[in-house]
């Protein structure tokens, strides 16, 4: 009986499945509520008010359909195959044409409006154009107060001095935004070369000639009839369009579509079976009404693409696309206006935390010339000893102390064992740990040498000058792009390449995000680095300053998702015929990064993909860029299930290795500050 009712009833079995899957615990001890839950969707496809107030039983765990879906949880439909099977015993398949066969890059269809309005430069264009079509509705001659696009602004130009041509400039924006379901795509042309009899049935205000152009653009060719509600005066709410589509094909006749008002309830009012595709923007990670138009595009590009039946990223890759992609596109965007502002002449996007922005930026957004420049950390600390000893000795030395480290273990993960004698001859031993109770003697010793140690690294520097000199050219102002926290490796550059080698005029920076700490301060109050996202001097409720704990998991959560499989660099050598790079082990985070990467850079061709001519009034601030992400950073449970297999060092450690221990599962570095119960996790 269940086989024969899923066969009936899919679009029913697809929300009810989902159910089951997100709470198997409760499905298992309530299976009484959970046949009611089942029998009240199926009722629904015969009623549409009471599809529209069936909700699923209150369970421990939130529904997975609820307006908080954070983990991006795969609503899973049948597929096209299956689909065809269920609808393959009528003779006449009817299709809604928008969120169905069509969809908008949009929450809601009204904001194309706001584009509209942006380009005619007319004031709250939006709500004027909502209202002369409600108006015009009213005095609609026909039933269902339906009236084309051109009633509507013979109504508009009553209240404004918009001339009623400006329909045509409406017409010529849905052409050029709309997009195919690919879902939707590949199940009608399934049944056109199954030789099936296809119909399209709107209520829509655009004309039928202009549908017909949206749709062939889009590959729906082959249909036999479109049937448009401003065309015949008639709507699919009361069944009357419908009666024209039997009235000219019959009675055995099915028809698809996202509304249950519309096309479920309308069709059952003219004895028409019909099936319900869920829209996607009702299944997707929603969060209130959108505030912004990009907003707006954002929810729209990433709910049909990750819930209209065809997806198949894995959980990371829908991760990076939701999350991380926003970010990656609106830090391109900002890199531009921050050349463009302070007459940049190329970027240096840095290993390795660049590596898929550098990739998102050249493919979409490139109007500077630009490198991906290799370097680190401690790479550059080890050419500025003798300017910033402080700075190399901190990250280095200091950052190994009480963590179980000798100094010969130390010194040797930093290449730095010929100077172990001199530690000795002033009675420290080379097998003691370093503690804070000997660090302030360490630090004596070193500083006192820190002249032969920086020239023990003058072969190194020689290479990293050849390298720097490759890599700026004939430019004369560097913009210096990285992902974050502190802007030293921008203040390294600054140092080595304008004031030691006088390599060029000008090196100043950007950050995707910057936390608070004495040098990000300074640097950015010098305007040595601006951040993107935030930093002590904007956007300040996205800092976490109150819980270190927070705002570590969120370095670590982006870094793990914006690096690369790269190794990372640890030294510049010099070679007889120019330069080369020394660097560590094999990335062990490899395979998830690659993953990460992907999301990431198909969120950017959907985006662009979408937005095309209308970059310019739909700018990615970085509340639009960073709100995604930052609604889930607190959702720990699923940022343990998407890096808690990535592998890092919590602890601030520079050397030519690092100790095995301090490298962790951010799972267990998650467990370990009590932010999840435990690691692994129960899967």
């Amino acid at each position: 009986m269940y086989d024969n009712l899923k066969r009936r009833y899919p679009s029913s079995f697809e929300i009810y499945e989902s159910y089951k899957n997100a709470n198997p615990d409760f499905h298992s001890k309530n299976r009484i509520k959970s046949a009611w839950y089942l029998f009240r969707l199926i009722l629904g496809t015969h009623n549409a008010r009471l599809a529209g107030r069936v909700r699923p039983p209150k369970t421990d765990s939130p529904p997975p359909l609820s307006n908080k879906n954070d983990d991006l949880t795969t609503f899973t439909r049948i597929s096209v195959p299956e689909l065809a099977e269920v609808i393959e015993g009528y003779d006449v398949i009817s299709f809604d044409i928008f969120d169905t066969l069509i969809f908008r890059p949009l929450f809601k269809p009204q904001d194309l409006f706001y584009l509209l309005g942006t380009r005619l430069g007319y004031f709250n264009f939006k709500e004027i154009r909502m209202l002369a079509e409600r108006e015009a509705r009213k005095k609609s001659p026909s039933e269902d107060g339906e009236v084309n696009v051109y009633d509507i602004y013979r109504e508009l130009a009553k209240r404004t001095s918009i001339s009623p041509s400006v329909a045509e400039q409406e017409i010529v924006l849905e052409e050029e935004l709309c997009y195919a379901n690919p879902y939707m795509l590949a199940l009608f042309q399934t049944l056109i070369a199954n030789n099936k009899k296809v119909v399209i049935v709107s209520d829509m205000y655009l004309p039928s000639s202009v549908l017909e152009r949206i749709l062939y653009k889009n590959g729906f060719r082959g249909y036999s009839a479109l049937y448009v509600s401003c065309d015949y005066g008639s709507g699919k709410s009361s069944g009357r369009l419908f009666k024209y589509v039997k009235r000219d094909f019959g009675e055995s006749i099915i028809h698809i579509g996202d509304n249950l008002t519309a096309d479920i309830g309308g069709a059952r009012k003219a004895k028409i079976d019909s099936y319900h595709y869920n829209r996607c923007s009702e299944l997707g990670n929603y969060h209130g009404a959108p505030i912004s138009p990009l907003e707006s595009m954002y929810r729209g590009i990433v709910n049909n693409f990750l819930y209209n039946g065809t997806c198949s990223l894995n959980a990371r890759e829908r991760f990076a696309f939701a999350y991380a992609g926003p970010i990656a596109a609106g830090f391109c965007e900002w890199v531009n206006r921050l050349c463009l502002e302070r007459q940049a002449d190329r970027i240096f996007f840095l290993a390795r935390d660049m590596r898929s922005v550098y990739g998102v930026y050249n493919k979409h957004y490139s109007r500077f010339e630009n490198r991906y420049v290799v370097a680190s950390r401690f790479s550059l600390q080890e050419l500025i000893i003798a300017d910033y000893p402080e700075e190399y000795f901190y990250h280095t030395v200091k950052a190994r102390c009480d963590r179980g480290y000798t100094l010969y273990k130390a010194m040797s993960e930093l290449g730095l064992e010929s100077f172990l004698g001199i530690f000795e001859s002033r009675g420290i031993g080379i097998s003691d740990k370093i503690t804070s109770a000997n660090l302030s003697d360490i630090k004596l010793v070193f500083m006192d040498h820190k002249d032969k140690i920086a020239a023990h690294f003058s072969s190194n520097e020689l290479a990293a000058k050849k390298y720097f000199t490759e890599m700026i050219g004939d430019a004369r102002r560097i913009c210096v792009a990285d992902l974050g926290w502190r802007g030293s490796i921008i203040a390294y550059l600054k140092f080595l390449l304008v004031d030691k080698w006088q390599m060029c005029d000008e090196v100043f920076g950007t950050l995707v995000a910057s936390t608070v700490n004495d040098s990000s301060v300074e640097f950015i109050s010098d305007g040595t680095i601006t951040p993107y996202i935030y930093s002590h001097a904007h956007n300040r409720d996205f800092l976490t300053l109150h819980d270190w704990n927070k705002e570590l998991i969120r370095i670590m959560t982006l870094e793990a998702v914006f690096t690369s499989e790269e190794r990372s660099l640890l030294e510049y050598k010099n070679t007889p015929d120019g330069y080369d790079f020394l660097f560590g082990a094999p990335n062990r985070n490899a395979p998830i990064i690659e993953d990460f990467r992907r999301g990431i850079e198909r969120f950017s061709d959907e985006l662009e993909s979408a937005r095309g001519k209308y970059r310019s009034v739909l700018p990615i601030s970085a509340t639009d860029a960073f709100l995604p992400m930052h609604s889930i950073l607190e959702n720990y449970e699923y940022i343990a299930e998407i890096i808690g297999d990535v592998v890092d060092t919590p602890y601030a450690l520079s050397g030519l290795g690092i100790h095995e221990r301090d490298y962790v599962p951010l799972g267990a570095l998650l467990a370990e500050r009590g932010l999840i119960p435990r690691w692994p996790t129960e899967k």
